[in-house]
């Protein structure tokens, strides 16, 4: 059997592994003393589904020709996370001119604002959603003291307003969307990044 990790080949050598489970299990428990976790199984060119998991641990190891791993560290997290805050604080310069861009015809420069901040308040939502395979190094994800899921949960409203001004070409709306509502919330998601070091 090869085993990728990461899409590199690995050298490991199997000693008591009898299936597939086993292989699993000592590999997470490397992964657990290197502050890491496994986020895709793909056993001989298959994605391994939740639902097909409990059978296909059984698989002896005779049966698998590849075992691709993909990982994930607290520190690939944590980068991540810091590459956002970088971001952010780009866009919300941007944001502060997007009304003055589409009042003197510049919609080109505003759509770039627009689809930048969305790309990256994406990002933003994938990297929290992998925080929560390392709680303990990530336990404090608060904006101003309000949990990351409820602070977007509230913050997913303003936006939906703003892709509705974006739409209408309303753009005194987005100018005061953009400065009043959005900006301080950015940097707010700034500021609880900064505090993870």
């Amino acid at each position: 059997m090869k085993i990728y990790i990461n899409g590199q080949e690995a050298d490991i050598t199997l000693d008591t592994e009898r299936n597939l489970g086993d292989v699993l299990k000592s590999f997470e428990m490397e992964c657990e003393r290197n502050n890491a976790t496994t986020i895709n199984i793909v056993v001989n060119g298959q994605e391994l589904l939740a639902n097909e998991f409990d059978t296909i641990i059984l698989k002896s190891i005779e049966e698998i020709e590849t075992l691709e791993l993909t990982t994930i560290t607290e520190n690939d997290v944590l980068a991540s996370l810091q590459d956002i805050g970088e971001r952010f604080c780009q866009i919300v310069d941007d944001l502060k001119m997007i009304s003055v861009q589409f009042q003197n015809g510049h919609d080109k420069q505003a759509f770039a604002t627009v689809t930048k901040l969305a790309d990256n308040v994406d990002y933003f939502c994938k990297a929290t959603a992998l925080s929560s395979l390392f709680p303990e190094r990530f336990v404090n994800m608060d904006v101003e003291g309000v949990k990351v899921q409820d602070f977007f949960a509230d913050f997913s409203s303003v936006l939906a307003e703003f892709e509705e001004a974006f739409k209408n070409s309303d753009s005194i709306m987005l100018g005061d969307l953009a400065e009043y509502e959005i900006t301080p919330r950015i940097e707010s998601i700034v500021a609880m990044i900064n505090t993870l070091s």
